[in-house]
């Protein structure tokens, strides 16, 4: 399993350069950083963003939830209600804000919005309500050099290195061979990871479309 030591490791060796030890750091940084707003299986997740409402409150950002702030897109909004989900509408922030001149509508919510990284739902919550809140998230880079297990280097260590190699050979080695090499290595790791994506959730059928 890939860490991020074994990564640098790995470039300099590629590179046959010993001497490149914080171009190499910041290069695999600026290529995870290329790739964060990216839609991967690997950065898809309907756990990270759970979290509980609280009574008489509408709004909710990274005091209730770290991840809240860092959703790239949102696939779904489920509401538990008892023993019942119930998926939220997603409604416009000036909608929402036009509804909460109402600020007697208190209950079960039934739409939400996303708006300057927080969420905001409608009606107000009069109760605790279980929520889970489906989507891209964004995938940090490994906190550590012995960092087990992160997405960046596991999944997409294909992708993060050649992109760092190519960002190397850009801005550090101006070298055009390299760089020309590189770009393709990117195209096809990317392409991978995308196709690998596009199988899981895709169900081998065309759709037709409604005119």
């Amino acid at each position: 399993m890939t860490t991020l030591a074994i990564m640098k490791a790995r470039i300099a060796d590629e590179l046959a350069r010993d001497d490149l030890t914080t171009q190499i750091a910041t290069a695999i940084n600026d290529a995870i950083v290329a790739y964060q707003s990216e839609r991967y299986a690997f950065s898809e997740s309907r756990t990270r963003c759970v979290f509980n409402t609280v009574a008489s409150q509408q709004d909710y950002n990274q005091d209730d939830n770290a991840d809240i702030p860092y959703m790239l897109a949102i696939d779904y909004f489920a509401l538990t209600v008892g023993s019942t989900v119930t998926m939220l509408e997603r409604y416009r922030p000036e909608v929402i804000e036009d509804l909460s001149n109402n600020q007697s509508a208190v209950g079960e919510p039934y739409a939400y919005t996303y708006y300057k990284r927080t969420l905001r739902l409608y009606p107000i919550p009069g109760q605790v309500y279980a929520c889970r809140v489906a989507g891209l998230v964004v995938m940090s880079a490994p906190a550590e050099d012995d960092t087990i297990g992160n997405v960046w280097m596991v999944e997409g260590e294909r992708l993060i290195r050649s992109r760092a190699k190519l960002e190397l050979a850009v801005h550090v080695l101006k070298d055009q061979g390299l760089a020309t090499a590189m770009a393709g290595a990117v195209q096809e790791a990317e392409s991978q990871l995308k196709s690998t994506g596009n199988r899981q959730t895709g169900s081998g059928r065309i759709v037709p479309t409604q005119f």
